[in-house]
């Protein structure tokens, strides 16, 4: 019989491990000395040892090794559903690595570039909401605030209830700047569909992944944001599969000072296949 310190040396594994091993059963003593109480190991439960430093080195944790090891004679076809499992995760976590380190590397090309812009997309995925909208013909995008207006008055004459949510939505569906004609569609969140009333029409969004630029300040910084982020979902193997929309925390409607306006700029992604 080997003492835990001779058998500690011919393994490989700390006194403080084995006693661990011990206490939740991956690799108990032979036989603990009654008198001296010395955990003693034979000379067969070197195979196991060994067996639990390879499983180890694999990544697998104590637990799945606990599961695999659930005898000395452990059966091939239990170990090759536990391999099997660990390489596809292991795979997976090399595909999330690779594309980590893709996108650092993109971020190290565009720093300087963008004036300041990097670090600043960021992958979210929208509940489907239910909205009622007003949409017209501006001639700058300044005068959305009028369409807001519109809204207001549309909802407060209809006696739509609007959901208690802190932001409100715009789509621009074209511009002519040459003609100054911008269609734009201007939403807030309601709780409930009603039925179309004046200018007013209620619609749902169905649950949207987009890549989303939020930033503080005036709108002028929108086309450069537009070209930025059209560059950063081509690099990342996305397409863009809807109109993109702003998100208002802060606009003309509750802030005087363009330079405190809060927005979100998003666009609907989906992968490419």
């Amino acid at each position: 019989m080997l003492k835990i310190g001779e058998f500690s040396v011919l393994t490989g594994i700390s006194i403080n491990m084995l006693r661990n091993y011990d206490k939740i059963g991956l690799l108990k003593p032979e036989m603990v000395d009654s008198i001296s109480k010395y955990r003693l190991y034979s000379d067969r439960q070197i195979i196991r040892a060994n067996r639990i430093q390879v499983l180890k080195s694999l990544g697998f944790t104590l637990k799945e090794i606990s599961q695999i090891l659930l005898d000395d004679d452990t059966l091939d076809s239990r170990v090759s559903t536990f391999l099997e499992g660990k390489i596809r995760e292991k795979q997976k976590s090399l595909s999330i690595i690779e594309k980590q380190i893709l996108q650092m590397q993109q971020v190290l090309n565009d720093l300087g570039a963008y004036n300041g812009l990097t670090l600043s997309v960021s992958i979210k995925r929208f509940p489907a909401h239910k909205f009622v909208s007003l949409r017209g013909i501006i001639r700058d995008f300044n005068e959305e605030g009028l369409l807001w207006e519109r809204h207001t008055r549309a909802c407060i004459t209809n006696k739509v209830k609007l959901a208690d949510v802190p932001y409100c939505m715009a789509v621009t569906h074209s511009v002519d700047l040459k003609r100054k004609l911008i269609d734009t569609e201007v939403s807030r969140v309601v709780e409930q569909i009603g039925p179309n009333a004046d200018e007013l029409r209620f619609s749902e969004m169905p649950e949207t992944e987009a890549a989303v630029v939020a930033f503080k300040g005036a709108y002028s910084q929108i086309s450069d944001i537009n070209n930025y982020v059209y560059s950063w979902i081509e690099k990342n193997g996305y397409r863009i599969s809807g109109k993109a929309f702003n998100i208002y925390y802060k606009s003309p409607e509750n802030e005087s000072n363009p330079e405190n306006y809060i927005t979100e700029i998003c666009y609907p992604i989906k992968h490419n296949t």
